[in-house]
């Protein structure tokens, strides 16, 4: 499946002026890993206009949008309007296919069942001469119309399409298919047309502009839908620009999922502001992207020009996202959960810039025209190869088992000529590195606060006998905090800085420097950290005479602090952090030391758990231990 944008840029200004609606997800190949940076050599060049769409049917490649010109793998230069199909292997384009497509272009392309067809969706009035308005179906062979199928569609256009088993659904502009009414959105039979009357859900009372389903994506095992679009409203329920659709019941009917996350307005001249849409592969979550505009310091309440993960088997009203990651005033154009990453592309210059428009904010970093996310935490991996010029964005994203293929209106990918399509492969690509604290039973790590640094065997409940540990550069009384995960320490120190280091158990390796990325001390106020400890890509603290129990987003792989700062604990629940020194978090229990004593207390839900604090060592149990420092950690190998 490829549902694509097929906008026309009116003027490129952060927030992109759009006039046309956007492009919806593909069902991505799960990758164990990051794509390679530098495109493939040997994929065709689209030499004019844009790719809206990139699908995969068998052995073949099909690529469809507004353009005139393809020149294939050998230098050739052929004529192509709107679609064509190639071989991936040679990059040499199918002779037979070759479709002639008037009157509109193409948005979506979706593979038939049959692994010899595929749909065609968009705005064009003929094919092949024919009168096949918005929807056709084309055998791969030889371009040819697929006799059967008939879908008459009354409405602007087809926008977005999925196939599953033999079900097509298409979202869009549409009132009516083969003279059965529809409220946006349909299901057909993917052999003859015919509409199914259990899919027959109404998108009604529009925000701005036409009414329409944008952009949806299917999980994987075929039983949810998120559906996007200019809607208010679906089947009577309050549905803001988004909806979560459930496909087993029957008929479909809306599922609990709701969130009024995007009942703001952003740029008023957005009839929809939400601009893509991509389940996971394990269908766990999906992650919307939008454009939007920039909203100078109101980001942490309203999603324009963001990108966001959202959990898929969350229910009821009110629901928010798991983690937002901003452009600063850039929109994001198309959205790929791969397993491993979420690609995002679009106009943007930065990510993780919640606090400045068209300029980077604090904490912000540099990814032209696209990037790599962490599914954790939505923070950048190093991986920014860079589109040149950014144009007005990506329109197409496939994740296949060879790679990460792109659509978009631009030349330059990682500054290699690939005009307007490039396979990112898998092969010359990255494994995310783990980044694990440690567990327990292990070795229980005190570092800092001009003490020597000591071990102890700790089993969560008793402690040893402490064991000096010299040459970790961690004995210094400017050590604000340290945390452990997978062989390396990272440390906090009064001139305000954080590093890291190897660490095998006695052994370190020089410190590295982490960018701030211009967080300031304000900010985040690393100086004054009581303590600090890694859990699910969050990077928690204390900070000396503050009761509250801060996180941020922390990303081991590219070093990229979060640049927005959350509370965990603290006052409102009862619990009071100002005294607590040397925090570790191991197995589902956080530990920290206070007044020379070790305690224990739950942690579930990303927060400690009020009433469970346990003293396990030290001076309140009178065990003869002695506690102190500014780290503590479990070994982490």
């Amino acid at each position: 499946m490829r549902s694509i944008l097929f906008c026309r840029l009116f003027a490129i200004v952060a927030g992109a002026l759009l006039i046309c609606p956007s492009p919806a997800a593909a069902l991505n190949a799960p990758q164990a890993g990051i794509v390679s940076n530098v495109p493939a050599d040997g994929t065709p060049a689209v030499l004019d206009g844009v790719v809206n769409a990139v699908a995969q049917v068998g052995g073949r490649i099909v690529v469809g949008g507004s353009f005139t010109k393809v020149m294939q793998a050998d230098g050739h230069v052929l004529q192509r309007t709107d679609i064509f199909s190639f071989d991936p292997g040679t990059g040499l384009v199918d002779p037979a296919f070759a479709p002639t497509v008037s009157g509109g272009l193409v948005s979506t392309l979706s593979p038939g069942p049959d692994g010899a067809s595929v749909f065609a969706g968009g705005t064009f009035d003929t094919v092949n001469g024919q009168p096949e308005k918005r929807l056709v179906k084309l055998s791969l062979a030889d371009g040819s119309i697929v006799p059967g199928f008939q879908a008459a569609l009354m409405g602007s256009w087809v926008e977005d399409s999925d196939v599953r088993g033999n079900t097509l659904y298409i979202g869009g502009a549409i009132a009516s298919v083969n003279g059965v009414t529809r409220g946006r959105f349909a299901a057909l039979n993917a052999t003859t047309g015919a509409v199914n009357p259990d899919v027959a859900l109404d998108f009604t009372d529009q925000r701005a502009g036409k009414l329409r389903v944008a952009h949806f994506d299917i999980s994987p095992d075929g039983t949810k839908l998120i559906a996007t679009g200019t809607f208010t409203k679906v089947d009577g329920l309050d549905r803001q620009q988004i909806a979560m659709i459930d496909l087993s019941t029957t008929p479909a009917s809306v599922t609990s999922w709701q969130t009024d996350a995007f009942a703001p307005a952003c740029a008023t001249r957005f009839d929809t502001y939400i601009r893509d849409v991509s389940f996971s592969p394990d269908g766990s979550y999906f992650v919307v992207a939008n454009t939007g505009a920039w909203f100078g310091g109101s980001a942490a309440h309203v999603l324009c020009d963001s990108v966001q993960r959202w959990e898929a088997g969350a229910t009821g009203p009110g629901l928010e996202p798991t983690w937002v990651d901003y452009t600063g005033g850039d929109s994001l154009t198309q959205v790929a959960a791969t397993g491993a990453a979420v690609y995002v592309g679009g106009h943007q210059r930065y990510l993780n810039n919640p606090y400045r428009g068209d300029a980077p904010g604090a904490g912000a970093v540099s990814r032209m025209g696209i990037a790599a996310l962490d599914p954790v935490n939505g923070l950048p991996y190093t991986w920014n190869p860079g589109r040149y010029p950014r144009g007005s964005g990506v329109w197409a994203f496939l994740g296949t088992a060879d790679g990460l293929w792109v659509g978009s209106d631009t030349d330059y990918v990682d500054f290699a000529y690939h005009p307007r399509l490039a396979l990112l492969p898998l092969a010359g690509g990255k494994g995310v590195p783990a980044a694990s604290p440690g567990t327990l039973p292990g070795d229980l790590y005190t570092v800092g606060g001009g003490l020597t640094p000591v071990k102890r065997t700790f089993d969560g409940a008793v402690a040893g006998a402490p064991t000096v540990v010299t040459g970790t550069g961690l004995a210094s009384s400017k050590l604000r905090g340290a945390f452990m995960a997978s062989g390396r320490v990272y440390a906090a120190w009064s001139d305000g800085h954080l590093d890291f280091r190897t660490f095998d158990g006695t052994t370190v390796g020089t410190p590295k420097a982490i960018d701030l990325h211009k967080l300031t001390a304000s900010q985040f106020p690393v100086s004054k950290l009581t303590g600090m400890f890694f859990c699910d890509g969050r990077l928690y603290y204390t900070v000396s005479g503050n009761p509250h129990l801060f996180w941020r987003w922390f990303e081991p792989q590219s070093r990229i602090v979060g640049a927005q700062r959350f509370v965990a604990s603290g006052t409102t629940d009862g619990l009071d952090w100002s005294t607590a020194r040397s925090l570790t978090m191991a197995s589902g229990k956080l530990y920290y030391l206070r007044s020379g004593t070790l305690y224990a207390m739950d942690f579930a839900a990303g927060a400690p758990v009020p009433g469970t604090e346990t003293a396990l060592s030290g001076a309140a149990v009178g065990d003869g231990q002695s506690w102190g420092g500014r780290g503590m950690f479990v070994f982490a190998p």
